[in-house]
């Protein structure tokens, strides 16, 4: 007379199979963007220490009444005291030597500085050949600029 009540618990294989099918198709519109602002966000971390680090070899040269020079290749970067003035790191104290992260680089055929480099003297001031441009840029292509004027004074563009 009374039929037992089955009880359905639980997903069908169908309803299954449509949530993964959308989880994917999302996925699909996100990682890629998430991949993008990962390579943005590594190249405005370099931008932002080295910005900090010219700061640094301005007040540097100051407080040290000496010549600073920020050498620069395309992984990396270092500043040191020049006491010689021969704008060469041997025997110099080495201030600070930054390796670059994978995926970000300067790039030294834009770079229009004389011989990749710049150095301040003790006013804080760049030599007069080394006023440019830095540019550096990721592996998707996006690239920042930061120009060092007469005065040492240092503007991002992007």
């Amino acid at each position: 007379m009374f039929k037992a009540m089955q009880k359905n618990s639980g997903f069908s294989l169908m309803e299954l199979m449509t949530v993964i099918a959308i989880v994917a198709v999302m996925a699909a519109f996100a990682i890629p963007s998430m991949i993008g602002s990962r390579g943005r966000a590594k190249l405005q971390g370099v931008v932002d220490n080295l910005t900090g680090d010219l700061q640094v070899a301005k007040l540097m040269a100051i407080r040290e009444s000496s010549f600073v020079v920020v050498d620069f290749a395309a992984d990396s970067y270092r500043l040191f005291i020049d006491d010689n003035e021969d704008w060469d790191s041997a025997g110099e104290r080495i201030l600070q030597t930054r390796q670059l992260p994978v995926g970000v680089r300067i790039d030294l055929a834009a770079t229009d500085l004389s011989d990749d480099r710049t150095r301040f003297n003790d006013r804080g001031l760049p030599a007069d050949t080394n006023l440019g441009t830095v540019v550096i840029v990721n592996s998707a292509g996006d690239q920042r600029s930061i120009n060092i004027n007469r005065l040492g004074r240092l503007r991002v563009q992007p």
